[in-house]
């Protein structure tokens, strides 16, 4: 077996394979799961930032003196407000992953992917001089718009289940309880039906599942509101960015590698001489 033939019976396979169904459906539930996740954190955001918000307008009477909560919790609330915002990045990245996956699967680019790898497939079997260089290229190029987003996509989605799920839903989890209980209290601080020493502490009490231990201060538990918001962030950026990012260059590079090796090892089958007899 040459390396002409398999490189056009990859070729054809590849042809097959633009039309098969499963990947794309696999591709599109990943994203639309990554897109669920994406948006819960978003909710979370908003509701942590408008909690705080009602929060900072309460002052709190200790009978010696007053504490003004806004004060305390400007730097939390400015964190939480970049972080929706790059959530809204994250969910616009993956709506557009979601947008080039449905183009590369329509009829016309599958049309293509074939044609492409079979006219390639042919010249290649046939050891054609001219044209096969070019062929190999555009069959390249097609491949590459129907199949690396789909890659891409199921790639992306197998590394952020294996790394990053566990300490996404924890942290979720944390912030979600934490955004239940605050916004309890705004509601309670709104309707008046508690005092000022009683809201502090509640408010104090908030924080004891997400910091760990009991709380000195409502600064010191916000900095650990903090610490998971920034968490969080990383995680769906790489999740959203530098895993699709990384694993298409990836792709591109091997991609480019297999038939670079393949155009060449054609290159040398056809100078070989013919066996005497």
């Amino acid at each position: 077996m040459t390396r002409s033939f398999w490189l056009a019976a990859s070729l054809l396979l590849l042809a097959a394979l633009a039309w098969l169904e499963a990947p794309q459906f696999w591709a599109l539930a990943t994203l639309d799961d990554a897109l669920g996740n994406a948006f819960a954190a978003f909710a979370i955001a908003r509701g942590l930032n408008a909690t705080i918000s009602v929060l900072q307008s309460s002052t709190v009477d200790l009978q010696v003196f007053q504490i003004s909560v806004g004060e305390a919790l400007d730097p939390a609330n400015d964190m939480i407000e970049r972080f929706s915002w790059v959530m809204f990045a994250a969910t616009g990245s993956l709506a557009l992953q979601k947008l080039l996956l449905g183009i590369s699967a329509n009829v016309v680019i599958k049309a293509l992917v074939s044609g492409a790898c079979i006219l390639a497939a042919v010249l290649v079997a046939l050891r054609a001089r001219v044209g096969q260089a070019v062929a190999l290229k555009l069959a390249l190029a097609c491949v590459f718009l129907r199949f690396a987003v789909l890659l891409v996509a199921l790639a992306s989605g197998l590394a952020s289940e294996a790394f990053l799920d566990e300490p996404r839903q924890a942290t979720m989890s944390q912030l979600e309880t934490t955004e239940e209980r605050l916004a309890e209290i705004a509601d309670e601080r709104i309707a008046g039906q508690q005092d000022a020493q009683s809201w502090w502490q509640q408010l104090k009490g908030s924080l004891d599942n997400l910091v760990g231990n009991p709380v000195a201060s409502v600064v010191d538990g916000f900095d650990a509101i903090t610490d998971k918001v920034v968490d969080l962030t990383m995680i769906f950026i790489t999740q959203t960015v530098l895993f699709p990012l990384g694993f298409l260059y990836l792709l591109y590079r091997l991609g480019g590698r297999l038939f670079g090796q393949a155009r060449l090892g054609g290159r040398f089958e056809r100078r070989r001489l013919p066996p005497r007899e």
